[in-house]
Formats: structure tokens, sequence, C-alpha cells
């Protein structure tokens, strides 16, 4: 029993470890190129981009945070993933602020 638990916490650990490194790797390496779109089709071909690697990114911020929940049990593994879902959830509707169309 007490080998299975040091394996399980070991496993959530090194999951864990591996999720941050590949968040900050994707932080790190965004892009910061200036385009200038050459027609309405690229415009939107762009902004879906954008859209996508953000979606990414915050999947990628809500698997590290199920993984912490990993060894938890009972009442508070499922409060951990209620509040990771939550976190995701609002960053996916603050995320698509920037890409409201405004009245010009």
């Amino acid at each position: 029993m007490t080998r299975a638990i040091l394996v399980a916490l070991g496993t959530g650990t090194i999951i864990t470890s591996a999720a941050a490194i590949g968040i900050g790797a994707a932080r790190d390496a965004s892009p910061t190129v200036s385009v200038r779109p050459q027609s309405g089709a690229e415009l939107a071909r762009i902004v879906q981009a954008a859209r996508e690697g953000q979606r990414a990114l915050i999947e990628a911020r809500h698997e590290a945070a199920k993984a912490l929940c990993a060894p938890l049990r009972g009442y508070d593994h499922d409060r951990c993933l209620i509040d990771a879902h939550a976190v995701r959830g609002r960053a996916l509707l603050e995320s698509q602020d920037p890409y409201v169309v405004r009245p010009g």
C-alpha cells in the first residue's frame, strides 16, 4: 500500500513538472511578429490562428491543474477539479474579449 502511494505521488510529480515546463516553454516561445494582412481572408486566418494558440495555452494550464488533483481523494479531489474547470472557463471567456467586434 505504501509503495503504491509513493509511486502515485512520484508519477504525479513528474507529470506536473513536465506540464509546467511545457507551459513555460510555450509562453516564452510566443512569436511577436508584425503582420499586415493583404485581404480579409488572410486577416480571418490570422485571427483564427491567434485564438487557437490562446486555447492551446489555456488547455495546457488546465491539464497541469488537473494533474495536481490526481493525488487527492474524495471531497478535496472534487473541489480541486471544480476549481480547475472554473479557472479554465474564466480564461476561455477572457480570451475572447480582444476579438469582440466593436461598432466603428
